[in-house]
């Protein structure tokens, strides 16, 4: 007798409840499968101890001549002040003993060894000066060229991202060392070298530096969005600012980002004020 009542209780209340458990462990899974997915990739970018060995070789060499060049260094700045004070005191004397007196007062062979010197030491500095240049600018080379390959659709595109040090010009060359001119890329293409160049400079850093990106999907073709969207908003720095049009980060796009995204605003703007103010929510989601 109590039959009808249990099938009727079944169908309107359990079942009803278990659909929306299990629609829920469904979603679930999927954000599941999504970290999975962004977890092995990351596991991917590991080195492998071999290589890791091999780069703490290379860096305690490194560490070596970097201590060597620093005890250098320092001797030259001693010099260097020894030669301030010697330049000092000449000046000190010219302006007090006429061209006669300092003919008479200084010896020739001596000053001819102290300018001598001097240009040793401005040349040595200047040297100095131009190889922690190359060495910090093949890291930020390294960091550019990792950025740019990782947003780009064609990864075979480009192969090597070089900067002259004394001029800052950058050249790019493709996997056969053939050059590759800007114009050859696209506009989409230029945009994310721009965006490449900018994203490295800011972690070769090694600050925390927020980034502002406005209009950040203009000429950008639908799989440069896709690669923008999943590669470089997330990453591209420790507090991400996105100002975007109604017509940009929505959709497929805002659901993929929205794991990442702590806070959305509206900037609503009145025509009768002429001033623009914020408002909590996102093109029509809470």
């Amino acid at each position: 007798e109590t039959l009808p009542h249990q099938v009727e209780h079944l169908y309107d209340e359990i079942l009803p409840s278990l659909k929306k458990q299990a629609n829920e462990l469904v979603k679930k899974i999927h954000n599941l499968d999504e970290s999975l997915v962004r977890a092995e990739n990351e596991i991917l970018r590991i080195p492998t101890d071999e290589k890791i060995n091999d780069l703490q070789e290379e860096l305690d060499k490194a560490s070596k001549v970097y201590q060597n060049k620093l005890k250098e260094l320092d001797n030259l700045r001693v010099q260097q002040k020894v030669l301030q004070r010697q330049k000092s005191q000449l000046e000190n004397k010219l302006d007090s003993v006429g061209e006669e007196q300092l003919n008479i007062t200084f010896d020739e062979d001596d000053r001819l060894r102290t300018l001598k010197h001097s240009k040793k030491v401005r040349n040595t500095l200047g040297k100095f000066r131009t190889a922690v240049v190359k060495n910090h600018l093949h890291n930020i080379e390294n960091l550019m060229l990792e950025s740019f390959q990782s947003l780009l659709r064609k990864t075979e595109l480009i192969d090597q991202l070089k900067i002259e040090p004394n001029t800052f010009k950058i050249t790019l060359t493709d996997k056969n060392s053939n050059l590759v001119p800007f114009k050859r890329l696209s506009a989409g293409e230029r945009q994310l070298l721009a965006t490449s160049l900018l994203w490295g400079l800011a972690r070769s850093s090694g600050r925390p530096i927020p980034t502002i990106i406005d209009t950040p999907l203009g000429r950008l073709d639908s799989s440069h969005r896709n690669h923008f969207v999943e590669r470089y908003f997330p990453s591209a720095s420790h507090q991400v600012l996105l100002l975007s049009t109604d017509e940009e980060i929505v959709g497929p796009y805002f659901e993929r980002l929205k794991p990442f995204v702590s806070r959305t605003f509206l900037m609503v703007h009145n025509e009768k004020s002429g001033k623009t103010h914020f408002e909590k929510g996102y093109f029509g989601k809470v």
